[in-house]
């Protein structure tokens, strides 16, 4: 990992083809979904079809994470496939995730203005914008059993390649993940 006061901040805006692009997919992958037995099937279905192609294709084989993919703005598109928490920020890069599906029921996890933790319900379709330094986490709904199997899948659209710039969140905010969710916050970064 780089030392973060080296990497240049990259907190862009999206632009309205990168919207409309996901709006597409989402759609047409909705529409799909119930042809096939597995919803990354049908992801997989949807985005290799030429409609949806990007200037640098994503490489959609293999159980995922699906990269390599770069749209016409220069900005890496990945499809995520998470079967567990993951608590993170990156320092010095926006990201934006499109969730696409929830095997299960989920909440993303994030800090309001004042610092205190929230849970926000998860939907196929929402958009998650984490600006620069945001903590942030997709989560099993908090009170109800986590089935077997439980995922959560996304496109994420980042500037960078985020192994650089993906760091673990301060105590402070493990121990508001904590109080959020009832439970230990992960570490794996």
């Amino acid at each position: 990992m780089a030392d973060a006061t080296q990497i240049p901040l990259m907190d862009h805006e999206l632009d309205d083809d990168e919207f409309t692009w996901m709006e597409a997919v989402y759609e047409d992958f909705a529409a799909a979904r119930p042809r096939f037995d597995d919803p990354k099937e049908a992801l997989r279905h949807v985005l290799g079809q030429p409609q949806h192609a990007l200037p640098a294709a994503m490489d959609l084989t293999g159980p995922g994470p699906w990269r390599g993919g770069k749209n016409r703005h220069g900005r890496n598109v990945t499809a995520v496939f998470l079967p567990r928490e993951e608590l993170h920020r990156h320092a010095r890069t926006r990201t934006d995730q499109f969730v696409m599906y929830v095997r299960g029921e989920a909440e993303a996890f994030s800090l309001d203005a004042a610092g205190k933790p929230v849970l926000v319900p998860v939907t196929g379709g929402a958009h998650f914008h984490n600006g620069p330094d945001a903590p942030h986490a997709f989560v099993p709904k908090v009170g109800a059993p986590v089935p077997e199997g439980w995922e959560i899948a996304f496109i994420a659209i980042t500037p960078r390649n985020l192994r650089e710039d993906t760091l673990s969140v301060p105590p402070a905010v493990k121990a508001a993940y904590t109080q959020a969710t009832g439970r230990e916050a992960p570490t794996w970064v």
